[in-house]
């Protein structure tokens, strides 16, 4: 009997440290998942960039708060062994198939109620300069390269992740942002 009792005082003192930690990760498990998804968003447009041979953009709509992949068509490589007038006439003939053959791929994820694009930094240009919300875009280069750039999220409690794309390679990151 006293046996069962210390066991049971030992469980309820476990319980009693390890339950508000438990309540609290899983209270921003919505933010997570969302960061995780954008990250995967973004290394989906730079891994189709480089497998394609074609530039995608990942354009950010700050005002929906959503996602948007668009993948972008190229245009038919010129022949450099024929003549001006046969170029054009390809070029028309081109113009028509390929318009038909090349189907716009677009893929879009909207953001969880409650979570918001808080800052959005791409090369130069900062959400937070803005006046109202707006579109930003990273672009992926068909050899995975990027302008690189910073994508926040936050909740309505103020937890935040930062999504980072390297400037150079491309890699996409996502972090919980440290409190500063």
């Amino acid at each position: 009997m006293v046996e069962t009792a210390i066991v049971l005082l030992i469980i309820s003192i476990v319980l009693a440290m390890t339950a508000p930690r438990l309540i609290k990760s899983s209270g921003s498990l919505p933010l997570k998942t969302a960061s995780k998804k954008l990250g995967a968003a973004l290394r989906y447009s730079r891994s189709q960039a480089i497998n394609t041979g074609s530039t995608y953009n990942t354009i950010f709509n700050t005002e929906e708060n959503k996602v948007i992949i668009l993948k972008v068509p190229a245009p038919p490589a010129p022949d450099p062994t024929e003549t001006n007038a046969e170029a054009e006439e390809f070029r028309e003939s081109t113009d028509i198939s390929s318009s038909q053959s090349q189907k716009l791929e677009i893929k879009e994820y909207v953001l969880p109620d409650g979570i918001i694009f808080e800052q959005i930094i791409i090369s130069d240009i900062d959400s937070h300069e803005e006046k109202e919300g707006g579109i930003y875009q990273i672009s992926f280069s068909p050899d995975g390269g990027s302008r690189g750039g910073e994508i926040i999220l936050s909740d309505n409690k103020e937890r935040m992740y930062r999504i980072t794309v390297n400037r150079i390679t491309g890699v996409v990151t996502v972090a919980e942002k440290e409190e500063s």
